[in-house]
């Protein structure tokens, strides 16, 4: 009986760390992604201006542009970015990113030796019960949290990438947007109780 308990423990434990590192994964790469943005768009605004600051009203003019909108546009422009930039340097987007690449690293590593020391059977020997048990409370207590308010649409977002993954195995060549519209319509079907 002990057997069996502790194994349908460590069976929810690798399904919990597998849907932690997915989670991780999802907001350190939006995170990643984020910042990115942030970063080419602030750079992209330092060379408009920085090429515009020295430029004579007879340049605006000879392309049909009125100079003095031309210099409110700017102005406008360049206190959005100070404020975009503010924003970045506030929310650290970069740094959450490192966070959640982190997080993923070790959630890999205690995953991959649930994977290697699962048996044929799908149990794990009684005698590294232990060893599984410490890695998955490692992990899971030295990452960073996933944010309260985020945390069911990202169980959501996993579940489904779960199914579709599933659904792929069987049906190859069908395309992932097909397979999402079938999801979706069996998630929500309502089917008769027997």
């Amino acid at each position: 009986m002990t057997d069996q308990v502790s194994n349908r423990e460590l069976r929810r434990e690798m399904r919990v760390l597998d849907q932690t590192l997915s989670m991780h994964c999802f907001l350190r790469d939006r995170h990643k992604s984020t910042s990115l943005l942030v970063d080419v768009i602030l750079l992209g605004c330092a060379v408009v201006f920085n090429a515009t600051t020295f430029a004579r009203d007879e340049l605006f003019a000879h392309f049909g542009l009125s100079p003095q909108n031309v210099h409110y546009i700017l102005g406008v422009s360049s206190v959005v970015a100070l404020f975009a930039s503010l924003i970045g340097l506030r929310t650290d987007w970069k740094g959450s990113a490192a966070r959640h690449h982190d997080a993923t690293q070790r959630l890999t590593k205690a995953l991959a030796l649930f994977k290697q020391l699962r048996q044929s059977d799908g149990d794990w020997p009684q005698e590294r019960t232990a060893d599984l048990k410490t890695a998955y409370w490692e992990a899971m207590n030295n990452v960073s949290e996933i944010p309260s308010a985020q945390f069911i649409r990202l169980k959501a977002r996993h579940l489904r990438k779960v199914e579709i993954s599933r659904m792929l195995d069987t049906r190859p060549g069908c395309p992932i947007l097909l397979l999402r519209i079938i999801l979706f319509f069996r998630s929500v079907s309502v089917r008769k109780q027997a």
